[in-house]
């Protein structure tokens, strides 16, 4: 039978379950809920003391002192940090993220928890995403792959702030690594040769539109793989992407080119309208093969630490080891991504404007076409360099130069009130007009026409040199 002691009202009250068991305090939060609190203590006076301290917290918290979500944050932060993260990859999951980006963040995430030491929410701070992120630096990985580690981090203690589990996200002011200057894989585009032997190489083999859509519209791998028939519509010459990288849907205008081969691949292979384009994929493998045989790719010796071939088979079989390498001179490779790259160069040289060119390469950003996507050479600079006009001398001669065959009324008018802004007196007072103020009648005419004579010869001098603006004249 439960032994119970009351007190006066408000201020709770402790009762036992048996008369061997410790005190349990019930009292009112500060929602007006009533709660039970074992005081874990056989000693009325102790659980007096503890009855005391939790009715007045609640007080605290009722009248406003004290915010009530700060207990959440403290039972959340002391929660195991493996808990929030196993709900956060099933949030992602329940969202409908792709599954090979919730399998990235599931394990950036666990090397996370190894990485940074921290067991528990509380214990994953700025400086413990620092040790692991410099952990990373250390195994050589790139700028890029850090900032990767560092944004799936954030991103998880952001969704903890949302949730309720955190107050605030610690991890933002981690800063990010220069990419710019830690490029490890840097893309090239395609040479209008290259591209076209590639395309060659590709029709024999029936994978012509596979290229064609990555060069002409800038496809994905992901898009790639999910279009479908339904979403090219050939009367209107357009191509609807649906869950892209974006997670929108977008509407992309249709190169003449691809629409043909598009139909021509439609007639060889007809299929109802949500079967896919390919149902076949190209493989990364096989895309390799083929910038081998379009001459864009080319076979190199695989070398052991020591510098010295690697060897395989055995007896008459024996022989060095060797890969598709798809690098230059300078480094940069060409992949089916360096397509996209291909595109955004090829769209910079037709001139398009850079706004235009984003939403054909479906970047939030017009910044990330000019910096990642649009690769001009020497040749284009010169290209643009020899499209402007040159500016030709005036002649020394001015009975030759009348200032009448290249220059237009209108460029005649301007420069003739640029120079009569130039040679008319501004209207400030200097020190000797000052002086001429106090002088005699007789002397200020003099220097007036002084004045005169000397800017009628300035005007002479003019003349005589040819830059009188009936003189003046562009060439080019």
């Amino acid at each position: 039978m439960a032994t119970k002691r009351t007190r006066s009202k408000g201020t709770g009250s402790l009762f036992k379950r048996d008369g061997n068991g410790p005190w349990i305090a019930s009292y009112f939060d500060h929602s007006g809920k009533r709660r039970q609190h074992s005081t874990k203590t056989t000693d009325k006076a102790a659980a007096m003391r503890i009855l005391d301290k939790l009715v007045a917290e609640s007080a605290l918290r009722r009248d406003g002192v004290v915010d009530p979500r700060d207990d959440r944050y403290a039972d959340e932060g002391r929660k195991p940090l493996c808990e929030h993260v196993a709900s956060y990859i099933a949030h992602c999951r329940h969202a409908g993220q792709a599954a090979h980006h919730v399998n990235q963040k599931a394990s950036q995430l666990e090397a996370l928890i190894a990485g940074s030491k921290a067991t528990r929410l509380q214990e994953l701070t700025a400086d413990t995403l620092v040790l692991h992120l410099s952990a990373l630096k250390d195994r050589d990985l790139s700028a890029r792959s850090v900032n990767f580690a560092r944004q799936i981090a954030v991103a998880f203690y952001q969704w903890c702030v949302k949730t309720g589990r955190a107050r605030s996200n610690p991890l933002k002011v981690v800063p990010k690594q220069n990419e710019d200057r830690d490029r490890r894989r840097v893309r090239r585009p395609l040479t209008d040769e290259e591209l076209s032997r590639l395309i060659a190489v590709a029709r024999e083999h029936g994978r012509e539109t596979w290229y064609l859509a990555a060069a002409l519209a800038g496809l994905r791998k992901g898009d790639l793989q999910r279009l479908t028939w339904s979403d090219v519509n050939f009367e209107e010459a357009t191509i609807t992407l649906r869950h892209g990288k974006a997670k929108r849907t977008d509407i992309l205008p249709m190169h003449p080119q691809l629409s043909e081969a598009l139909e021509r691949h439609f007639r060889e292979n007809p299929a109802v309208p949500t079967a896919r384009v390919w149902p076949t994929l190209v493989t990364d493998r096989t895309r390799l093969n083929d910038f081998l045989r379009a001459g864009l790719a080319r076979r190199v010796t695989v070398l052991d630490s020591d510098g010295q071939p690697v060897m395989v088979g055995k007896g008459a079989n024996l022989r060095p080891k060797t890969r598709i390498s798809v690098e230059d001179e300078e480094g940069r490779v060409i992949d089916l991504h360096a397509l996209r790259t291909t595109l955004g160069t090829q769209l910079a040289r037709a001139g398009v404007a850079p706004q235009l060119a984003q939403r054909l390469m479906r970047h939030s950003d017009y910044r990330t076409t000019l910096s990642h996507y649009t690769v001009l050479g020497l040749t284009d600079t010169a290209a643009a360099i020899s499209k402007l006009p040159g500016v030709g001398s005036a002649s020394p001669n001015p009975e030759r130069a009348t200032g009448t065959a290249d220059t237009s009324a209108l460029d005649r008018q301007r420069y003739c009130k640029q120079l009569e802004r130039e040679t008319r007196p501004n209207g400030a007072s200097g020190r000797d007009q000052h002086r001429l103020k106090h002088a005699s009648s007789d002397d200020q005419k003099g220097a007036e026409t002084q004045g005169k004579s000397a800017f009628g010869g300035s005007q002479r001098r003019k003349r005589a040199n040819g830059l009188e603006p009936s003189t003046f004249s562009l060439e080019g």
